[in-house]
């Protein structure tokens, strides 16, 4: 506190210390400085829930001495190396983000050399390892955990329908991997441009194709508008769904039941009880929904006051964030391996008439972590 005669710093006053920027109220504090970078200027509705998502962490994991320190990723790899540079003349322990690839490959190029970790949300695995880790959602593990499961279900010819883009053409290079791990056949994909009528066209040819090839499943790699005109199509083609049934990756999420043509269909996701509790919490503080990104914001700084509440700083090792037992997040069970990606507990989830019901659980652990 201030002595006699000395006013008072107004509270968004920070001071640079030897070890980093410093609030008045934290002077006299061990502070773990937890950098975020964030795509506020390009992304703003993603930075602002990813933020919120931050200080709804901090209130629930934090100490009093955990300080976030948000700063503008910027549009590219230089603004967001620029963006690191400066959190870690900032004294930040750790970075968490960006969003996009190009960022994340910034950051970790300004972080590495001062051995400071970075937990960014890019998807793209190659990016990841030596100190910085991928928090996101990785669709080869989804597109793996749903072909084993299809597999075991007696599942053994599938059909691919995705959009002509990076998201599409991973689907279907991940699909021909698991498949040929999991003894199914791929018959066709149709790859198409991601608008609504593209969308249907494709969906009309390959209902036409399997006519005369038919398949036991077919894997749609939509979201939105085209996941409701690819269904809606198929279903208004013949497509007898007691026959065939249709598949989903995580982008089904939040939509699936909306739509009567999907009802019958399985997809894989996170775990939708963790991920229910969270969406709760996050909109009794807030009043509004979270974004499916916003609970990525909300496990990084939660891992991070985990990880330093016994030793500070010191806490944020490279093995403390490797642990192969993982940790319960607000999207389930997650661990980050030795290249930096993400591995998670996922769900498959059925679709009913405006309901989706837990077909296959979660894991609670990992296997062979634990009893």
């Amino acid at each position: 506190m201030p002595g006699p005669g000395q006013p008072t710093p107004p509270p968004e006053v920070t001071v640079q210390t030897r070890d980093g920027v410093t609030p008045p109220f934290m002077r006299d504090r061990q502070i773990v400085r937890v950098g975020l970078l964030l795509p506020f200027s390009l992304r703003p509705q993603d930075a602002n829930a990813l933020y919120n998502a931050a200080e709804l962490a901090l209130f629930d994991h934090g100490s009093r001495n955990t300080l976030l320190v948000p700063r503008d990723a910027g549009a590219n790899e230089a603004s967001a190396t620029a963006a690191a540079q400066a959190l870690v003349a900032d004294g930040a322990d750790v970075i968490i983000g960006p969003v996009a690839r190009e960022g994340v490959v910034g950051a970790a190029g300004a972080a590495r050399r001062q051995n400071v970790p970075v937990i960014g949300f890019s998807s793209d695995r190659g990016i990841g390892g030596d100190g910085v880790y991928l928090l996101s959602f990785q669709l080869e593990d989804e597109v793996a955990r749903l072909m084993s499961f299809a597999a075991q279900r007696g599942i053994r010819s599938i059909a691919l329908l995705a959009p002509s883009n990076e998201y599409g053409r991973r689907v279907e290079t991940a699909l021909r991997a698991e498949a040929a791990r999991n003894g199914v056949a791929i018959v066709q994909a149709q790859l198409y441009n991601r608008a609504e009528a593209d969308a249907t066209a494709a969906a009309n040819a390959l209902a036409a194709s399997l006519r005369t090839a038919p398949v036991q499943a077919i894997l749609v790699a939509e979201s939105g508008a085209p996941l409701r005109a690819i269904s809606v199509a198929l279903v208004g083609a013949g497509l007898n769904r007691s026959q065939v049934r249709l598949l989903g990756t995580s982008a089904w999420a939040g939509e699936a039941q909306r739509e009567p043509t999907l009802a019958g269909g399985w997809y894989v996701a996170a775990d939708p009880a963790a991920r229910a509790d969270f969406e709760r919490r996050y909109q009794a503080a807030f009043g509004r929904e979270a974004t499916r990104l916003s609970s990525l914001g909300y496990d990084a700084v939660a891992l991070a006051s985990l990880l330093s509440r016994q030793s500070g700083a010191q806490g944020l090792t490279r093995g403390a964030l490797e642990n192969r037992e993982g940790f319960a997040g607000a999207d389930g069970l997650f661990r980050f391996n030795g290249a930096g990606a993400i591995e998670r507990g996922l769900a498959v989830i059925e679709v009913g008439q405006n309901t989706v019901a837990v077909l296959d659980a979660a894991p609670r652990r990992f296997p062979g972590v634990g009893s």
